[in-house]
């Protein structure tokens, strides 16, 4: 009897801390709502605590911007919390894809809750970056690693004011480009961005995200 492949439920652990705290907050969303809640399912209020330690967990690294002294132990702690309620939140979803009738359910179960069948792979430090430009107020600068082998592409950035919802602001056929922002000064505002292929070449690729989690607008 040939012994169906084994798929593995994994949580993409972004290394900005930002990032990971709000791709926490996607994945119990996906799980609260379809497709994802009709695969798990937890006792009430299980999630809505677990959202509360995330947002708790960003309130704390909003915190350390500030430089006071004691607010990283503080905010590590909080990390700590979610980092837990992720790792119990995906044994559930993996027990639910051992207890598939096959390998393609396996599979979408793992898509509907949001998480992933191969291993993050973090990209080079290089790949993305997003600053402010030093010379025109309003303006930020972005720059992506260029498409391999000069591949035709266009480089796509997206916005978002609270780090969890992302919205479309600018698609360039150029690697390097500016952006006028249109926020009032100081605004807090978090970025990724993606490379879009020809479908023969791939499509959209996956997003990237800058070293600096949060921009403070200028």
């Amino acid at each position: 009897m040939k012994k169906r492949k084994q798929v593995k439920a994994i949580f993409w652990f972004a290394i900005n801390v930002s990032q990971f705290l709000s791709d926490a907050l996607a994945f119990y969303k996906a799980l609260l709502n379809p497709p994802g809640s009709s695969h798990v399912s937890f006792a009430s209020g299980v999630i809505s605590a677990a959202q509360t330690r995330a947002t708790n967990a960003q309130n704390a690294e909003s915190n350390v911007t500030s430089h006071t002294v004691g607010l990283t132990k503080t905010r590590d702690v909080a990390l700590g919390l979610v980092t837990t309620d992720v790792d119990n939140f995906v044994m559930v979803v993996q027990t639910a894809v051992n207890n598939a009738a096959d390998v393609a359910t396996a599979n979408q179960i793992v898509a509907d809750c949001l998480l992933h069948t191969k291993k993050y792979t973090p990209p080079s430090k290089d790949a993305f970056k997003i600053e402010n430009d030093e010379l025109l107020p309003g303006q930020i600068d972005v720059s992506f690693k260029a498409a391999a082998n000069r591949a035709r592409a266009s480089y796509e950035l997206q916005e978002s004011t609270d780090g969890i919802n992302y919205a479309t602001v600018k698609c360039s056929p150029d690697a390097h480009f500016k952006y006028p922002h249109l926020k009032s000064l100081g605004t807090k505002l978090w970025h990724r961005g993606r490379i879009n292929l020809s479908e023969k070449k791939g499509g959209a690729q996956p997003w990237l995200y800058p070293g600096t989690a949060v921009l403070f607008t200028k």
